[in-house]
């Protein structure tokens, strides 16, 4: 049965949001702190490795298994690594990039201007502000190293942070950032995650920039490890069992292959903001998905059954919208909104299955 004319809806057909935060690729460097200016290129290289066959039902059980592989390590010289890349915080979370039906593209921009007004996207600019301070972003590398700051810079404006005072489960309050500052004050903290809020929410404004860097203390010879390049097997290169992401770039007169994170990477451990799954089988947050897959565990925190997937929730348009436009007496917003519009930060191809289509008229 189609819904009434004038009930509210956010499913169609074709629907699509542009994703809002834009990550570049980061590269890694080798660093001396001895020397502040020398910073070189680490290399993604190659090298012959005699493993032994150990998998479930292994052809040679036991046996030898020669591979080769790529690798990246500090070069000599160095007793440091340094990850580099930028963040742009942009308002396209407010409309639908593409939208079959123009009811259902204004019920999203009535949805995005009600969370705007509440300050929902200075919420969200707190989490991410936060998993930009706790170094989340540089992965195993992380765990490498037992002396690493984090470099934020906006505009004229530096903060550093060190990552070890913050918690990887437990969400940071303003408080908590400003304790574990290195270099800048409360109130750069404060302008840097209204900026955030403000890149996300000010249609009139291109977005809001800022620039990172993870400096860590590392050995000479210790190794790095970049993103992990999955290749179909139609390119696959089959002498090699492990590909690193890598860049080209030119250094002391030569050509080399930089290691590097994929900006994909770097983003799903920003937008581990999900704090709202409410699931008992995952303790912490989750990078924000429609069902919330942790891909490490392989685990959906928000499948259908559920009843708390993104779809699930926006299929209860009213309900979300009228609790953002007429709040509660504690004034709080829902963690169902923060989750939708943290989708729509997200990004993606969100249009409802052709049934749901033609119920919606």
């Amino acid at each position: 049965m189609a819904k009434s004319p004038n009930a509210l809806s956010l499913e169609t057909g074709m629907l699509a949001f542009a994703r809002s935060v834009q990550i570049t690729e980061g590269l890694f460097y080798a660093t001396n702190a001895a020397k502040p200016d020398l910073r070189t290129p680490i290399e993604v290289l190659e090298k012959g490795v005699r493993g032994q066959s150990s998998q479930d039902k292994a052809k040679n059980p036991g046996l030898s298994n020669p591979q080769s592989v790529e690798y990246a390590i500090v070069p000599q010289g160095h007793d440091g690594v340094r990850l580099e890349f930028s963040v742009r915080f942009m308002p396209l979370s407010l409309r639908p990039h593409a939208c079959n039906n123009t009811d259902v593209g204004a019920a999203y921009e009535r949805l995005a201007d009600a969370y705007r007004t509440r300050g929902g996207y200075s919420t969200l600019a707190l989490l991410y502000v936060w998993n930009i301070a706790n170094a989340r972003f540089a992965w195993r590398n992380r765990f490498q190293s037992d002396a690493m700051t984090v470099t934020v810079r906006l505009g004229a404006e530096t903060l550093v942070f060190d990552p070890f005072r913050l918690s990887l489960e437990t969400p940071a309050t303003r408080d908590d950032l400003s304790a574990a500052l290195v270099t800048g004050d409360g109130a750069t903290i404060d302008a840097l995650i209204a900026g955030v809020a403000g890149g996300l929410s000010n249609e009139s404004d291109a977005g809001y920039v800022v620039k990172v860097a993870w400096d860590a203390a590392m050995e000479p010879a210790q190794e790095v490890f970049p993103s992990q390049e999955y290749v179909r097997e139609e390119k696959a290169d089959k002498q090699l069992s492990r590909v690193f992401a890598k860049l080209p770039t030119f250094y002391a007169g030569r050509e080399l292959q930089q290691a590097s994170m994929h900006s994909q990477k770097i983003g799903a451990a920003l937008r581990h903001i999900d704090i709202w799954h409410g699931s008992d089988a995952h303790d912490g947050p989750v990078a924000v998905n429609p069902y919330g897959g942790v891909q490490e565990t392989s685990a959906v925190l928000r499948d259908p059954k559920s009843k708390r997937s993104f779809y699930d929730l926006r299929a209860k348009a009213e309900v979300l919208i009228s609790g953002l436009e007429n709040p509660t007496l504690d004034g709080e917003i829902s963690g169902d909104a923060h989750f939708v519009m943290a989708n729509l930060i997200r990004g993606g191809v969100f249009g409802a299955s052709s049934k749901k289509a033609e119920a919606n008229g």
